[in-house]
């Protein structure tokens, strides 16, 4: 199925961030970060402070799967912990827990300080390393937390007397000096997932998003916005790219987009061998770190069955 080189992905990548280019069968691209870290029997959190392992064990399982693209980073609190919140790393996924309250002003979205933090630095050396090793393969996907979540883990530990316009403009620079220190790594796809909707700040979200999006498309990356299972989209704004469930009906302004499978692989369909206008099928979360890698590879093979 998936017959395209990855130097083919990425173009057809570059103009999906710009709204372009013909329907196609979509790039199955699920994000499979922390299970990889079974390729050396290590513990996720161990895997995700090394960039090397990182690199290794997803290339491994790239190969194993013969899938065209990597995952280097998934939601996992890691702005958050950028940005000085206290995180419990030791569990997979890192939990929040109570920590010093931060002051918004005084919090450094520059990427000297936000590289202080040993996962985001493994992250983005992991992209900068298969960038290096070959120009052309693998597609490199990123996946970030959007917004409003993180607009919402900001609120346990901020004032509040802090404004939604003032924590939505933080988070907004915030994923655009990380979406700047991805993309000139070597990344090709930005995800932006949102476990929370946005509500009544919603002006305030869609300007986050668009400081973040913004910084994608300018180096022909196209955004992607995904909304976990069962949280309701507040319509799909033009600051990035569609991610909705399958058989999602579309507008005819908006055509180019993607498609959003469940993070249970048991639960995914079969791929189809053309799909609309959907372009990529990525998952709502990261896959489960304890899927055993044989029944993985059991379901990718399931899923790209040709009829």
């Amino acid at each position: 199925m998936e017959a395209a080189t990855g130097a083919a992905w990425r173009r057809r990548l570059q103009e999906l961030a710009r709204g372009v280019g013909n329907a196609h069968e979509p790039m199955f691209a699920p994000l499979l970060l922390s299970v990889s870290a079974q390729i050396d029997a290590i513990g996720v959190p161990e895997m995700v402070v090394d960039a090397t392992k990182l690199r290794k064990n997803a290339a491994e399982l790239r190969r194993m799967l013969g899938l065209p693209g990597v995952t280097c980073a998934v939601p996992s609190m890691m702005e958050f912990e950028a940005l000085g919140g206290s995180v419990d790393n030791a569990v997979w996924p890192p939990q929040q827990r109570p920590g010093t309250a931060l002051e918004v002003a005084a919090l450094k979205t520059e990427p000297a300080a936000l590289l202080r933090s040993a996962r985001l630095a493994a992250s983005v050396d992991a992209v900068r390393q298969f960038a290096a090793a070959d120009a052309s393969e693998p597609v490199i996907a990123i996946a970030l937390t959007g917004p409003a979540t993180l607009v919402s883990q900001l609120r346990a530990v901020t004032s509040a007397n802090d404004s939604a316009e003032t924590l939505y403009d933080l988070a907004g620079r915030l994923l655009a000096a990380l979406v700047r220190l991805y993309c000139e790594a070597g990344a090709h796809l930005l995800q932006l997932h949102e476990a929370v909707a946005p509500h009544a700040d919603e002006e305030h979200w869609k300007g986050a998003l668009g400081t973040a999006g913004n910084v994608a498309r300018f180096h022909r990356v196209p955004p992607l916005l995904v909304f976990a299972e069962g949280v309701t989209a507040p319509g799909w704004p033009s600051q990035a790219v569609p991610c909705v469930a399958p058989r999602t009906a579309m507008s005819p302004a908006t055509p180019a987009h993607a498609q959003r499978w469940p993070d249970d692989p048991a639960a995914w369909p079969t791929l189809p061998v053309q799909a609309g206008h959907a372009r990529l099928i990525t998952t709502a979360a990261d896959v489960q770190s304890t899927l055993a890698l044989a029944e993985l590879l059991g379901h990718v093979q399931r899923v790209r069955a040709v009829a």
